[in-house]
């Protein structure tokens, strides 16, 4: 029997924030033990669940529920402060997507640069050069600097180069938010092949259509803890009703 991609067992996370604003003053006390300058606040509690390969995965929940803590957790980013998280492939997430971008580069280096932030070595970044600027929408604009594109233009490279990459573990989170609906299309193709495939997907989005459309499974968190776990359809149809 094939063990699972992913395996969580009792994770919580758990962050200090500043309970009041700084100062010399309640920093001497805090050193000396009289004013605590922090406090707990747990983002997941207590989460058992296992993905297979080749499941898609919806993440739901509302702000603050602790959604993108989960995906950090699964892309390794930060370490959970008690349980086990065990991940047997090493994915790739999308989360901000001028991540792994500069700004003062042209656009065919910064190509070269985020492949590489995606695991993509520069003699297999070459002969996608083509189809990454038609599918972006930017042709003739490779030797610009990429500062000089708007924030639209520079999603749709970021996601055009992440279409290409063949990863077979993707994270997703609220990714697609700004997408105009010309390459929306081209976002839809894409995970109309991913949903076919056997590659593994964990997204996040407030477009529910869109993750039933995708997704067979869900997980609602609930602050911190997993509320429901089963079909996409069902989790987000009770999420709703919930208002």
């Amino acid at each position: 029997m094939n063990q699972p991609l992913v395996k969580a067992d009792r994770v919580a996370k758990c962050y200090q924030v500043l309970r009041r604003q700084r100062n010399t003053l309640r920093a001497l006390r805090a050193l000396f033990g009289r004013e605590k300058l922090t406090t707990e606040l747990w983002a997941l509690r207590n989460l058992s669940f296992s993905i297979n390969q080749g499941e898609k995965v919806a993440i739901i929940g509302r702000n603050g529920s602790g959604k993108t803590t989960l995906l950090r957790l699964l892309a390794g980013i930060i370490e959970p402060s008690s349980g086990i998280i065990q991940v047997s492939r090493a994915p790739l997430a999308l989360f901000k997507f001028w991540i792994g971008q500069n700004a003062d580069l042209p656009v065919i280096d910064n190509i070269y640069l985020f492949g590489a932030v995606c695991g993509m070595k520069r003699g297999q970044m070459k002969p996608l050069l083509p189809k990454i600027m038609d599918c972006a929408d930017i042709k003739n604009l490779e030797f610009a600097p990429l500062q000089d594109l708007s924030l639209g233009q520079r999603q749709r490279l970021a996601l055009s180069i992440v279409f290409q990459v063949p990863a077979d573990f993707l994270i997703f989170d609220e990714t697609f938010v700004h997408v105009d609906q010309a390459f929306f299309r081209e976002c839809d193709a894409f995970f109309v092949r991913l949903a076919e495939s056997s590659r593994t997907m964990v997204i996040t989005s407030h477009d529910h259509n869109f993750l039933k459309k995708y997704c067979r499974r869900a997980l609602w968190l609930d602050k911190g803890r997993i509320r429901l776990d089963g079909p996409a359809a069902e989790v987000i149809e009770a999420y709703n009703a919930e208002g």
